[in-house]
């Protein structure tokens, strides 16, 4: 009998690699749980889900957390510019969001008693643990003690990705075969990937460190190049 697990699913590149890595080498039954809290790309990002879902035949719930727009307190869900250059190694730490990934865990943690699901997959990794303290070894190392008084079911939480930078998830993404052409890695919700926020250069970067063609296509004038086998567009270069 396959293990069932959440996989906390924003739609980007780090949760898809995670999500995957959950199906195709741990062989669990997932389950994507989305968070819809109001953020700028947030209708990209639901689109981003649902595709992925397909993709790995996984259930898909939405939840709704808009309040956390009401609180305030980040500039992924409140008026203002979203900050982009070129800062190697790191996202932008301008964009957290207040207490966060403390409540999507705390919310999986009660979808996995409810269900009696043991694993939760997050796609936290070690190039924005750096920037972000929600982000690390430590703070989920902390929550899944507090989930053994806290919850029934005391599910584990996994993190793949935790000791990898990205040009690394983005290899073992190409490795074990994960949607990461149908992730949305972008904090703004144009046509397409704005190519500047911290997401989308950190992927970019990893892209080129790699010498692979992305499968997203930004707003930029890079060189678009077809993947004829996928039908994607990807783009080399700046």
């Amino acid at each position: 009998m396959k293990q069932t697990c959440i996989v906390i699913c924003s739609g980007g590149l780090d949760s898809t690699t995670a999500a995957a890595h959950a199906k195709y080498v741990d062989g669990c039954d997932v389950t994507l749980l989305h968070f819809r809290y109001r953020c700028r790309a947030e209708v990209r990002e639901v689109e981003a889900v649902r595709r992925i879902g397909e993709l790995l035949e996984a259930r898909c719930i939405f939840e709704d957390l808009s309040w956390l727009k009401r609180i305030g307190g980040s500039r992924l869900t409140q008026e203002g510019s979203v900050i982009s250059g070129p800062i190697e190694g790191a996202e932008y730490p301008y964009e957290w969001v207040p207490a966060r990934n403390l409540l999507f865990l705390a919310h999986a943690a009660a979808l996995c008693d409810a269900e009696n699901i043991p694993r939760i997959y997050m796609g936290l990794n070690l190039e924005e643990g750096a920037v972000y303290p929600d982000n690390t070894i430590e703070f989920y190392e902390k929550a899944e003690g507090l989930l053994q008084f806290a919850t029934l079911v005391r599910p584990k939480i996994l993190m793949p990705l935790a000791r990898m930078m990205k040009w690394q998830i983005v290899q073992h993404a190409s490795r074990i075969g994960a949607p990461i052409h149908a992730a949305w890695s972008c904090y703004r919700d144009g046509k397409l990937h704005c190519g500047h926020c911290g997401p989308c250069y950190m992927r970019r970067t990893a892209h080129r460190m790699l010498k692979l063609s992305d499968s997203v296509t930004y707003e930029s004038g890079d060189t678009i190049v077809a993947d004829q086998k996928e039908g994607l567009v990807g783009v080399i270069g700046d």
